[in-house]
C-alpha cells in the first residue's frame, strides 16, 4: 500500500526497501538478540539441575538495555515514516496583509488562493500538497493573526493555532515593510530554530539595509513572493527540515506504520519492565515472561516466533543432557 500510495521520491525509496525486506531484515536482527537472551533465562527455568554455569544477570541487563535502545531508534522512524505517506505539515501564518497567501501561490506554482490587497481576505484555513526535491510538502495558508480581530477573524485565528501545534514546520511570514508584530503567546511558545523560518517577505519593497529585530534567535529567510526573489532557498531550506526528521538505520531506509509502532510500543514497555526485574533480582521466571511478551510484539510486526526457536537455541548455547 505504501508503495502504490507514495506521493514523492523519498516514499517510493522507503516502500521499495520495504518490500524488499528492510524493516524485516531490521526485526530479524532484533528478533535474533531476543531469543538469545530469552534461551539463556529459561535455561535455568527448565534445567535447574543441570550443571550450568553460574548466571550472568549483568551481562541479561546488558543485553536487554541494548534491545530497548534498537527499539527505541525503530519506533523514532514512524514520524518520519508519516512524513512520507502524508507530507510534511508545514504551516504559513503571520499577520494579515504578510503575504501568506502569496508565498503559497508562489511555492505551489499557481494561483491557489486568494490574493487582494484588503487585510484579512484569508478567513479559514487552506491545504496543498507539492512535491519539494524528493519530499511531499504540505501547506496549510492560515487566517492571519490580528491583535484586533473581529468575530470572524477568531474563528479563523482559532483554526489558525489548532494548525500551529500539529505543525511539523511553521513558516512565519513577515513583512519586511512593517515592525515585527506581537503574537499569541500560543505560538510564540512553538516558535523555535527547530520547529520555525522566519521568512522575511517583500524585501523588494523593504529599505535599504533592513535586519528585523525576531524575538527569538529564528534562522531568517528573505524572500519576495511577488518576484520569486529568495524563493529558491526557502525550498531548498523546507526540504532540509524535512529531511532531519530521518533516523539512521544504516544503509536502508527504514520506516515503520502505525500498526508497527503499536506493537514495538507494547515491546518497549516490556523490555523496561525486565530491565526494572533484572535491576531488582526478581525470579527467572518473571523475566522470562516479559522477554516473551517482547518476542509475541515483535511477532506481530515479522511473524510469529515458533517455540522451538528458542529450544534451538538453548541447546545450541548449553551442554544440556549431556
Amino acid at each position: 500500500m505504501d508503495l502504490i500510495h507514495a506521493k514523492s521520491e523519498r516514499a517510493l525509496l522507503a516502500a521499495n526497501q520495504q518490500l524488499r525486506g528492510a524493516l524485516g531484515r531490521c526485526m530479524q536482527d532484533m528478533t535474533d538478540q531476543l531469543i538469545d537472551l530469552l534461551a539463556r533465562v529459561e535455561a535455568y527455568i527448565d534445567f535447574p539441575d543441570e550443571d550450568l554455569p553460574g548466571e550472568d544477570r549483568a551481562n541479561l541487563l546488558a543485553g536487554v538495555q541494548r534491545l530497548a535502545v534498537a527499539t527505541a531508534r525503530l519506533l523514532a522512524t514512524n514520524h518520519y515514516g508519516t512524513i512520507l505517506r502524508d507530507g510534511l505539515k508545514t504551516v504559513i501564518l503571520g499577520e494579515p496583509n504578510s503575504g501568506k497567501s502569496s508565498l503559497l501561490n508562489r511555492l505551489v506554482g499557481h494561483e491557489r488562493a486568494l490574493v487582494s490587497a484588503e487585510a484579512g481576505t484569508t478567513r479559514d484555513y487552506l491545504e496543498e500538497r507539492i512535491t519539494l526535491g524528493p519530499h511531499c510538502i504540505r501547506f496549510t495558508d492560515t487566517a492571519g493573526l490580528n491583535p484586533r480581530p473581529s468575530p470572524i477573524e477568531k474563528l479563523g485565528m482559532a483554526k489558525t493555532l489548532e494548525r500551529a501545534a500539529e505543525a511539523d514546520l511553521m513558516l512565519l511570514v513577515l513583512d519586511a515593510t512593517r515592525p515585527v508584530p506581537p503574537l499569541p503567546r500560543e505560538i510564540q511558545a512553538r516558535l523555535t530554530p527547530q520547529s520555525t523560518l522566519a521568512v522575511i517577505n517583500k524585501i523588494d519593497l523593504a529599505p535599504v539595509g533592513f535586519h528585523p529585530a525576531l524575538p527569538t534567535s529564528l534562522p531568517i529567510m528573505k524572500t519576495s513572493a511577488l518576484t520569486g526573489a529568495g524563493c529558491d532557498e526557502l525550498v531548498t531550506a523546507i526540504i532540509q527540515r524535512a529531511e532531519s526528521f530521518r533516523v539512521e538505520q544504516g544503509e536502508d531506509l527504514v520506516t515503520i506504520n502505525s500498526r508497527h509502532a503499536y506493537a514495538l510500543n507494547q515491546a518497549s514497555t516490556c523490555l523496561r519492565e525486565a530491565q526494572t526485574k533484572l535491576e531488582s533480582t526478581c525470579p527467572s521466571e518473571l523475566l522470562a515472561s516479559d522477554l516473551r511478551g517482547v518476542l509475541a510484539a515483535f511477532g506481530e510486526i515479522s511473524g510469529k516466533v515458533d517455540n522451538e526457536h528458542v529450544l534451538d537455541r538453548l541447546f545450541s548455547t548449553f551442554c544440556i543432557g549431556k
